[in-house]
C-alpha cells in the first residue's frame, strides 16, 4: 500500500491537478485589494467609442442618402 502512495505516475497526475486548480483560483477570484485580475475585467472598463459630429454641422439635419 505504501508503494502505491508514491507511484510517480499518481504523484505528477495529482501535482499537475493541484497546479490547475491554483491556476484557475489565482485567475477567477478577485484580488483582496478590489481590483478583479485578469484580461476580462481590463476589456470590460474599455470606455464605448464616441463618434462625434463635424463641428459644422452643429444643428443642421443629416443629409438624405441617395
Amino acid at each position: 500500500m505504501t508503494h502505491f502512495l508514491f507511484d510517480p505516475w499518481l504523484l505528477g497526475i495529482t501535482m499537475m491537478a493541484v497546479l490547475l486548480l491554483v491556476t484557475w483560483a489565482a485567475v477567477s477570484l478577485p484580488v483582496p485589494g478590489g481590483e478583479l485580475a485578469g484580461f476580462p475585467s481590463a476589456y470590460a472598463r474599455r470606455t464605448p467609442f464616441v463618434r462625434r459630429r463635424d463641428p459644422d454641422a452643429a444643428g443642421r439635419p443629416r443629409p438624405r442618402a441617395p
